[in-house]
């Protein structure tokens, strides 16, 4: 069994290889092409703090997106690179960066990205919980990406025009600090409805050896009607950590978008071993205008309320935002 398993791996990455091989044999012949842009996120917040009083305050960032790409006879190769330089502080951040190769019913993307959206939110500008984290939501993204210090890889895989697949596995390790992590999802189109499901498990060890393990499930659909598009979700979660109480959570999302107007809701459920469970409501809504007309300035105005109930604090939340876009 030990000797079918390494003789399939070893046959698996001879098959990449040759595949990468011919690829890059064609490189020469092939157009190479190189985009520049970016965007200008600029937002002023007030909240009310939940319990520790109100706040003004201002944050963003510059994004700055640099693309290259190469196309060929039925392949691509692109490394894509996303540094974030923000309005407050001066480290700079990243959100994407990577490489990504393959056909047109396959590809391998190694680095740093987010996998498929097994939560989608909709238009949320912003969206801020009430209970101080004692309510927990879960948003099926424990394994998405963007995670520091560790290499994530993603397998995509198109059978059809309408089915979709996602294989991602994440893995880092420093001394005895650890991170794995396996996330398959699958979405399909039916037209006007689109489908998706994904599972994803993680393994987190501390250098001081507490470990944390979570496992979780997201299932939803998105449906256009006309003009409006509705996103709903489903997320449940499963924690075990060392010294401390199993949690499990229930979240809960439905929201719209039609035109310059959006809005949402997400109701979760945390069973932490208690009498009573926390529990939080949260809504939103958005309402976004272009500046001067121009398509790629835009002003948004957005609000957020959220209530918890059986927490120790932060029972309420409220908050607006203003965000200015500028796409470059």
């Amino acid at each position: 069994m030990k000797m079918s398993i390494r003789l399939s791996v070893i046959s698996g990455i001879a098959m990449l290889s040759l595949s990468v091989g011919a690829m890059a044999a064609d490189a020469a012949a092939s157009p190479k092409t190189f985009t520049f842009g970016g965007d200008v996120e600029l937002d002023i917040t007030a909240d009310d703090g939940g319990d520790a009083g109100n706040n003004f305050t201002h944050g963003g960032r510059i994004k700055l997106n640099a693309v290259g790409e190469t196309k060929g006879d039925n392949y691509f190769i692109k490394g894509v690179a996303q540094p974030l330089v923000p309005f407050k502080g001066s480290s700079l951040g990243y959100d994407d960066v990577f490489l990504q190769m393959g056909r047109d019913k396959w590809d391998v993307q190694i680095g740093r990205f987010e996998a498929a959206n097994l939560f989608p939110l909709g238009k949320d500008t912003i969206v801020s919980h009430a209970g101080a984290g004692e309510a927990k939501v879960y948003e099926a993204n424990k394994a998405r990406g963007r995670k520091d210090d560790v290499l994530h890889v993603a397998l995509h895989s198109n059978p059809s025009d309408k089915l979709k697949l996602e294989l991602g596995v994440m893995n880092g390790k420093a001394d005895s600090d650890s991170f794995t992590a396996l996330r398959p999802a699958v979405s399909y189109n039916m037209g006007n409805t689109t489908l998706h499901a994904g599972f994803e498990t993680v393994k987190d060890k501390a250098t001081d050896g507490t470990e944390l393990k979570q496992s979780g499930v997201g299932v939803g659909a998105g449906v256009k009607l006309g003009a409006t598009n509705v996103n709903a979700s489903v997320a449940s979660l499963s924690e075990k950590a060392t010294g401390k109480a199993d949690v499990d959570v229930t979240s809960l999302g439905l929201n719209m978008q039609r035109g310059p107007f959006g809005a949402g809701l997400v109701n979760s459920t945390t069973d932490n071993g208690s009498a009573t469970k926390p529990k939080v409501n949260t809504v939103y809504a958005t309402y976004t205008v272009p500046v001067f007309g121009s398509k790629d300035a835009s002003v948004t105005f957005a609000a957020n309320a959220s209530r918890a109930s059986n927490v120790a604090k932060d029972e309420s939340v409220n908050a607006v935002r203003v965000r200015f876009n500028y796409g470059f």
